[in-house]
């Protein structure tokens, strides 16, 4: 009867463990970047750059278009097959509309990025009607779409809300 358990223990552990040894290893793989992210270095020069209240607040404001060389010049549309449904359905959503919107913020004294906040766009088109988009919560930063589909002059306000407490900027950006 003890040789029967013995034997049976013999199995279920190598069957249990066979699967471990069939696994990748990605040890070897994994790289120890220090670096802080910065999107200045993927980005270029924010289209505005403001400290307000103690917060670094920068944004970028382009077109989908220039969104897309972007991504293909950083080599941000690579995915692993396993992961490609999940940013498949994040990214096509943020490739809707006309423009692309990020924005990064810091806290000035500590240099670190926050990331517990929300972010929102209110956008005044040339034709004074206004409409408010949500950006989403991207990494280390917030981005979204915005649709301005009218020449001219749009008056933007991006909204941030850190610990109960909102906290803005105001900029002007030309459609031709």
């Amino acid at each position: 009867m003890k040789l029967k358990y013995v034997f049976l223990s013999t199995i279920l552990t190598i069957a249990l463990t066979l699967p471990m040894f069939g696994q990748e290893i990605h040890a070897d793989i994994t790289k120890t970047d220090l670096k802080k992210h910065d999107m200045s270095i993927m980005m270029g020069k924010p289209t505005v750059e403001a400290t307000v209240d103690g917060f670094l607040m920068k944004v970028w404001l382009m077109t989908q278009q220039q969104h897309k060389k972007m991504k293909a010049a950083t080599k941000m549309s690579e995915m692993k097959d396993s992961s490609m449904k999940m940013n498949k359905a994040i990214m096509d959503p943020m490739m809707a509309g006309t423009h692309h919107i990020m924005l990064s913020l810091k806290d000035t004294a500590s240099g670190k990025e926050i990331a517990d906040a929300t972010a929102k766009v209110l956008i005044v088109s040339p034709s004074m009607k206004n409409s408010l988009v949500d950006l989403k919560p991207m990494m280390h930063n917030f981005g979204g779409p915005l649709t301005l589909d009218e020449k001219g002059e749009y008056h933007l306000k991006v909204s941030v809300i850190i610990g109960g407490v909102t906290r803005s900027t105001q900029f002007q950006y030309v459609v031709e």
